[in-house]
């Protein structure tokens, strides 16, 4: 999610129309880098590798200089740091791909990746045994849909926006809005500004709030300015979800 968002720009409500033509497909991500851990994981692995290389490749030339001239096969030396380099590189993967699933990327709208990992996420956050909530939109367009999902414990959740217009990022954005029992409503906590691509019938967001939420009793989503707002007029609002309703 774009969190950079000067004060003073929330316009742009009239800037979602027919201008698929126009959007971005989204930006290019640089892939993440490997954690530290996986990263010295896959070092030792490979120094282990290269060392029972050399001794094994050590032994096959001692093996052909020895008794009648006959050559000790020694395939099965060559082939076993193989199979301890691809187990080392297997269990270090393992132990790094949850965490990536459950790690949210900037724009999870960018790429048919970062929408596969988006929803993987979610549905790993629906399948948790701890409790989330789960709420649909209602008071949009015409033909939208789509639902929230929203784990208060770890602060963090997942729009799901299906059949919304496309945006152009240069003149309007959608922007999330919390509201919390435990705080004015007129000052409902920033979940962040995102961007629907010009032909996805679907698309899903992950949110982070701004701000620690103590009791979140709705969602709402707006359009404002190519930045987004820090106060929102509400001018706008293109979805809503009222929790527990």
């Amino acid at each position: 999610m774009d969190e950079d968002r000067p004060s003073g720009e929330d316009g742009g409500s009239d800037a979602l129309s027919g201008h698929e033509a126009n959007a971005r497909s989204g930006d290019v991500r640089q892939s993440e880098p490997l954690p530290s851990t996986v990263r010295q994981r896959l070092n030792r692995c490979a120094d282990q590798w290269l060392s029972e290389r050399e001794s094994a490749q050590l032994a096959d030339a001692k093996a052909a200089t020895v008794g009648s001239g006959e050559i000790v096969p020694g395939a099965s030396r060559a082939v076993l740091p193989w199979i301890l380099a691809v187990a080392c590189f297997l269990l270090a993967v393992g132990g790094w791909w949850p965490r990536l699933l459950d790690h949210d990327t900037g724009s999870a709208t960018s790429s048919p990746v970062g929408q596969w990992h988006a929803k993987l996420a979610r549905d790993r956050m629906l399948a948790s045994p701890h409790r989330v909530g789960h709420w649909p939109w209602s008071g949009g367009a015409e033909g939208s849909a789509g639902d929230i999902v929203w784990d208060n414990a770890r602060q963090r959740g997942f729009l799901r926006l299906q059949h919304f217009v496309a945006n152009d990022p240069t003149s309007a954005r959608y922007q999330l809005w919390i509201f919390d029992a435990a705080r004015d409503d007129r000052y409902p906590v920033d979940g962040g500004v995102f961007d629907v691509p010009p032909g996805r019938e679907e698309v899903v967001i992950p949110v982070r709030a701004s701000l620690p939420v103590l009791r979140p009793v709705a969602f709402a989503v707006t359009v404002e300015g190519a930045r987004g707002a820090v106060v929102s007029e509400r001018e706008k609002v293109v979805a809503f979800a009222r929790a527990g309703g």
